[in-house]
């Protein structure tokens, strides 16, 4: 394949210069009921389900409730969903009295032409150092504590899951409200349930016979920080290893101080009259009424509260008020007109993911990869994944969402720096698999993954794209140009020059975006996904420096046309130029459906590609959002749908709540029921399928022609 010409680059810069260009649409059919279209998808449940665990949030902070709509049974959930209460603020490291940490760690060493890799290897299945095991695990995130009802039956004993009878519960997504109802021994409980939109507090109303008898009390319990790899995040065996102090605050609340070796925070609580909190153990508080109902409300910290907490009534109310904004503001698809029955699911699917990205992924951090679900990895960063959880937002029209977490990954730039350097390069290094720190993990092949590296480029042009209407990019440009520069910089200076080739060259000592497929990390050259996106990466880069009336990089300018092209063997694009493999990647598609394509692409070679990829990731998973972008560039709406649309015994399953499950066995570490890219992937895809990308003219070119597609405020991609 020939390289792009000067020319044909500069046009592609001073279309970037200009912004985007967005598609021509035929207007919606009149406005769309927002509340109708929301509330159709709300959440009901009529049964115990191990894997039917729900929480409430606001991005930063989220409550995950059992079918009480508190966190009455955790032990249900613990195996599959474990319940609690997660924010992105709680870290917490153990004690490291060896004193390990990165600068100290063995290092693999890859020779990459006259440059080198610096990997921090531990090897796969086999047993880890101390040090890699204190490295991977240190911070994690860690449960703040655990809110739930304690009831005991006619009998005497302590309710079960399974005593509770004529259960209802709904979700309602317009007000974030959770109303659950049931019986104990034919006595009726009814509880409500809310977070406040914008403070980390939850509140409760609860109503039952049963409390003034004696037989409901709320029980208030703290944690320690769980050591293990796996979902859950508590450890409610080791009392003495933490320390809470309770303060009376008033005669209808209390303030809690809490001590994990160095981490603290600190939680208000506050209830109706006739209330009392007692202490039931260590850490563990029992709060009983002379009344009929009990209110109750909890605030949770990193720093000492200065202002009296909400009654349960208040926080209810900013939890309407907060929701019913978050949906009347961005985007919104009506795909009700339609008697196709993938129509109705795929909207099932659009809306309960924008719910269940505010609550779990809408933060000031990038998340992980199950959100404030649980936690994955330890509750760390994979900053792979950084696209799928976030850059929705922009397509979406909440890019001031985007922008929180866009805006503190200057505050982990530092650690990059300082590994780039050790590199040889220039620029910033993004981790892995990180936290608010920045620093990389140890692991099999997360820290040589370097797919990552443009994904600040894209977020940045994404929000500079969605502030063309409010006319302050400038400001935008202004508040990102380091992220964007320091990105180029790095994969600029990464890259290395062949001269027999007269081509810049990625690898060897980088991993594939398929990671374990292809192992051969001292061999492995010139992903075909990553030097697409790459180039892509400095290109768009280029075009900020124009816009901000700099001269173009020299060095960003000679890697764009120099840097090898992606691979084409038997017709697809291969995952890499080497080893020699065959299969397509399907991963490629990238370059044809999240990317605009490149005129040096392979338009049939990338037909084929996207057409024959996936055949085994058919689980609910990122890449059928890439794999629906793809086809819907390429003119074949029905793929895109079904992508995303419909179901199997074995995958692509989007359980009721809206998570979507990867992987089939929810025990299993490295599989679970709660995997958020797949639901940012959706959104973005659907984002793209109804709004286009620049230069379409068809309206909604992601959706068969025959369907009624009702859309607005959504932004089209690159």
């Amino acid at each position: 394949m020939k390289h792009r010409s000067l020319f044909t680059l500069a046009v592609f810069v001073s279309s970037l210069v200009a912004g985007p260009m967005f598609c021509q649409v035929a207007p919606a059919n009149g406005p769309i009921d927002r509340h109708a279209l929301v509330s159709r998808h709300n959440i009901v449940t009529h049964q115990p389900d191990p894997m039917g665990a729900m929480g409430i949030g606001n991005g930063d902070f989220a409550y995950n409730f059992d079918v009480t709509g508190m966190q009455s049974f955790p032990e249900y959930y613990a195996k599959t969903m474990p319940i609690g209460i997660l924010s992105s603020w709680g870290w917490h490291s153990f004690p490291n009295p060896h004193g390990y940490t990165l600068d100290t760690y063995p290092m693999v060493t890859y020779k990459k032409g006259d440059g080198k890799v610096i990997f921090p290897y531990t090897p796969d299945g086999g047993p880890a150092s101390p040090a890699a095991q204190y490295l991977r695990g240190n911070p994690q995130k860690f449960g703040l504590g655990r809110i739930g009802l304690e009831m005991t039956g006619a009998d005497g004993k302590k309710v079960e899951i399974g005593d509770l009878q004529k259960i209802e519960q709904t979700v309602d997504l317009w007000t974030g409200i959770v109303s659950s109802s049931f019986e104990v021994d034919g006595v009726p409980v009814h509880v409500k349930s809310a977070v406040y939109g914008t403070r980390d507090e939850v509140g409760f109303v609860i109503e039952s016979p049963l409390i003034a008898s004696g037989k409901l009390k709320v029980l208030l319990a703290f944690p320690y920080a769980l050591d293990v790899f796996g979902h859950d995040y508590q450890d409610w065996t080791k009392p003495d290893a933490h320390k809470t102090v309770m303060t009376a605050h008033g005669e209808s609340g209390a303030d809690f101080a809490r001590t994990l070796d160095s981490s603290h925070y600190y939680a208000r609580t506050r209830w109706s009259a006739g209330g009392s909190l007692k202490q039931a153990g260590k850490h563990q508080y029992l709060l009983s009424s002379t009344a009929g109902a009990i209110e109750f409300s909890a605030w949770f910290s990193p720093r000492e509260l200065p202002a009296e907490g909400d009654d349960a009534a208040a926080v209810l109310a900013a939890s309407q008020d907060y929701w019913k904004s978050y949906w009347m503001t961005g985007g919104a698809i009506d795909l009700s007109g339609n008697s196709d029955p993938r129509a109705a699911e795929l909207e099932r699917r659009i809306v309960l993911s924008q719910w269940l990205m505010k609550v779990h992924d809408g933060g000031s951090w990038p998340p992980a990869e199950t959100g404030l679900a649980m936690n994955s990895w330890w509750g760390k960063y994979h900053m792979e994944m950084y696209f799928f959880h976030c850059a929705h937002w922009a397509l979406w029209g909440h890019s001031d969402i985007l922008e929180k977490s866009l805006t503190n990954l200057q505050q982990m730039m530092p650690e990059g720096e300082k590994w780039a350097k050790i590199e040889g390069a220039k620029g910033v290094k993004w981790a892995k698999m990180t936290d608010p720190s920045g620093e990389d993990s140890p692991s099999p092949v997360g820290p040589i993954l370097v797919w990552e590296e443009p994904h600040p480029i894209y977020m940045a042009e994404l929000v500079y794209r969605a502030h063309k209407a409010k006319g302050d990019q400038q400001a935008i440009l202004e508040r990102y140009k380091r992220i964007v520069f320091e990105s180029a910089d790095y994969m600029a200076s990464f890259v290395t020059y062949d001269p027999a080739r007269k081509q810049y060259v990625l690898g060897p000592g980088v991993a594939q975006t398929a990671e374990k497929n292809y192992p051969h990390y001292d061999v492995n050259l010139n992903p075909s996904m990553e030097v697409g996106y790459w180039k892509w990466g400095l290109q768009t880069a280029q075009a900020w420096r124009i816009r901000l009336g700099l001269p173009p990089d020299p060095l960003w300018a000679n890697v764009i046309k120099g840097i090898a092209p992606p691979t084409v063997r038997g017709g697809v694009y291969v995952a890499l130029e080497k080893p020699e493999v065959t299969n397509a990647a399907g991963i490629v598609s990238w370059l044809d459906g999240v990317l605009p394509p490149d005129p040096d692409i392979d338009k049939e070679a990338m037909r084929k590609t996207t057409g024959v990829a996936g055949k085994n990731q058919a689980h609910a998973d990122w890449f059928l959002g890439v794999k629906a972008m793809a086809s819907t560039r390429q003119g074949d709406p029905e793929s895109a749908v079904n992508d995303l649309a419909t179901s199997g015994p074995e995958f692509n399953t989007y359980m009721p709540s809206g998570y979507a499950v990867r992987g089939h066995d929810p025990n299993a570490l490295r599989e679970t029921p709660v995997y958020m890219p797949a639901n940012g992937a959706l959104l973005a895809a659907t984002a793209m399928m109804a709004a286009g990308y620049d230069g379409a003219t068809q309206r909604a070119p992601g959706f068969p022609k025959n369907w009624k597609v009702k859309f607005e405020g959504l932004n089209p991609v690159p």
